[in-house]
């Protein structure tokens, strides 16, 4: 009898231990959340949250203006929050890239992307298998989002406007899903594509009602489920349109 209790409490330690193993495990495979801000938070620069980081971390960025130049070099989740005054803004300072992507399986969601240098890009990703979503990438000085040797990318709801070219893709780069963007006012081109890629669903301010499909300069892409983007004179028009009524009022009979 007591020969059972021994073994029985053997296996309870080793089953207590990989009990603890998984839990390690797990917590190590979720990662730690990063908070970055200008009070209350881990860090106050972005870069430096991401150097502290480690591969699987989830840094949470706060509303707020960040001149940066990004290089980011790990398996990370980059989320912008609108804490009350919109969302973070990433400023490359009129030099380099604002964010640049070198690691594969990045996510990078909710920021506003602006102010890249001159042959730079607001987003510039140089890795694989990276999920872009919900940014705003505006006012860079030549491209929005720029792909270079760069494959399974997924790009989708993100804003590309006021650049001199919107999305920019680099022969060799292929098998990248860019979905449910909106492209406008990019001054040059609004995406130039010479590898191979789906695009879909995406919204042009160059293609016109009726048009059926929008050729993607560069090579031999197309969007072929593509619409226009709504202008903003159009919005308002249909904010500030009234419908006129007329109403008959019958002339009152006064008995004599």
């Amino acid at each position: 009898m007591k020969e059972d209790r021994r073994k029985g409490g053997a296996w309870w330690k080793i089953l207590s231990a990989l009990i603890l193993t998984a839990a390690i495990s797990i917590a190590a495979a979720q990662g730690a959340t990063i908070t970055v801000g200008a009070e209350g938070c881990d860090y106050a620069s972005i870069q430096r949250a991401v150097e502290a980081a480690n591969a699987g971390d989830t840094i949470t960025v706060q509303s707020g203006t960040y001149r940066e130049n990004l290089v980011v070099e790990k398996t990370l989740i980059l989320r912008g929050s609108d804490t009350g005054s919109g969302r973070p803004e990433v400023d490359g300072r009129g030099a380099g890239s604002a964010i640049i992507l070198r690691a594969d399986r990045i996510t990078l969601e909710g920021f506003v992307v602006k102010n890249a240098g001159h042959g730079k890009a607001g987003i510039e990703v140089n890795s694989d298998n990276n999920y872009i979503r919900n940014n705003l990438v505006t006012e860079n000085r030549w491209h929005g989002i720029y792909l270079s040797d760069s494959g399974e990318n997924v790009i989708t709801g993100n804003i590309v406007t006021r650049n001199r070219y919107g999305i920019w893709i680099l022969a060799g780069s292929d098998g990248n899903r860019i979905t449910g963007n909106e492209l406008s006012k990019n001054s040059n081109e609004n995406a130039v594509d010479a590898g191979s890629n789906r695009w879909e669903s995406n919204a042009y301010d160059d293609l016109k009602e009726g048009d059926t499909g929008y050729r993607i300069s560069g090579g031999s892409n197309a969007d072929e489920s593509s619409r226009p983007v709504k202008l903003e004179s159009e919005e308002a028009e249909a904010k500030t349109s009234t419908i006129t009524v007329k109403i008959t009022i019958p002339t009152p009979i006064i008995g004599s």
